[in-house]
């Protein structure tokens, strides 16, 4: 008696580049914090994502130097509390975004 055996067909997690992680987590956060597309920053490139990448810069660091530069002002944050306000991205904020895009389990 002959067995024949099927291969099984396992679902191949498609694994995204560094890039395309970054483009995932700044168009959350830009929309998300500040109201703002990704074409509305020189981050729409992936040349630009890339070279930030290459050269060890955090997503963090890299969207607060466009806040420190722009002046840009939080949209998420509604009132006046006696806390101050600072328009910065935190490390919370990426967790929260890594979370709502998906790219890290609950």
């Amino acid at each position: 008696m002959q067995i024949s055996t099927v291969p099984a067909t396992l679902p191949v997690l498609s694994r995204l580049s560094p890039v395309q992680v970054w483009q995932q987590l700044l168009t959350y956060l830009l929309e998300h914090h500040y109201g703002l597309t990704l074409n509305d920053t020189p981050f729409h490139d992936d040349s630009a994502i890339h070279e930030h990448i290459e050269a060890g810069i955090k997503l963090a660091d890299a969207v607060n130097f466009l806040v420190e530069r722009y002046e840009l002002i939080r949209t998420d944050r509604k009132g006046f509390t006696w806390q101050e306000q600072t328009p910065f991205l935190t490390a919370t904020d990426i967790l929260r975004a890594k979370r709502a895009t998906g790219l890290m389990n609950t």
